[in-house]
């Protein structure tokens, strides 16, 4: 069929681990060899981070955060991002014990009834008043097309360094 594009949705998610590598491996091999491009949904941010050039973060099916994959996993700036890869294990029990967890409290909000505001605000540490009552527009965030959708990453963008 020789597409141009293969969109790839939960591909490795319920694969055992040396399966799910081989098929990582084959999917890369495939996009250099072909020259295809894929539209990657998945939820482990090892795979994504793998496979992906540019990534797209949602919560309650809307896009938060969106970057290139190396700026995104080395400067997330949605509090949801920055708690997804701090709750992805690192390898090295070191390197794993010594990093700070944030974590998420409480539960998901219904995506069939979302808060007001920003719909992370009920579980986000740095919420303000102002989250509890507009949705932040998806905004761009300094050079590179990093944009995000989170008050408090766009008024940190705008401080001077």
């Amino acid at each position: 069929l020789s597409p141009d594009l293969i969109v790839l949705d939960e591909a490795v998610s319920a694969l055992d681990v040396s399966i799910q590598a081989q098929i990582v491996n084959l999917l890369d091999r495939l996009r250099r060899e072909l020259g295809l491009a894929y539209l990657f949904i998945g939820h482990d941010l090892s795979v994504v981070r793998r496979l992906c050039d540019r990534v797209a973060v949602m919560y309650l099916g809307r896009v938060v955060e969106t970057a290139e994959a190396e700026t995104l996993f080395a400067h997330p700036r949605h509090p949801y991002t920055r708690a997804l890869i701090d709750a992805a294990p690192i390898p090295d029990p070191v390197a794993e014990a010594a990093r700070p967890h944030v974590g998420l409290r409480g539960e998901p909000p219904s995506p069939m009834t979302p808060p007001p505001g920003c719909a992370f605000h009920p579980r986000c540490a740095v919420a303000r008043p102002d989250c509890r009552e507009a949705v932040p527009a998806l905004k761009r965030l300094g050079p590179g097309g990093h944009r995000a959708a989170c008050f408090v990453a766009e008024e940190a963008a705008a401080a001077p360094a």
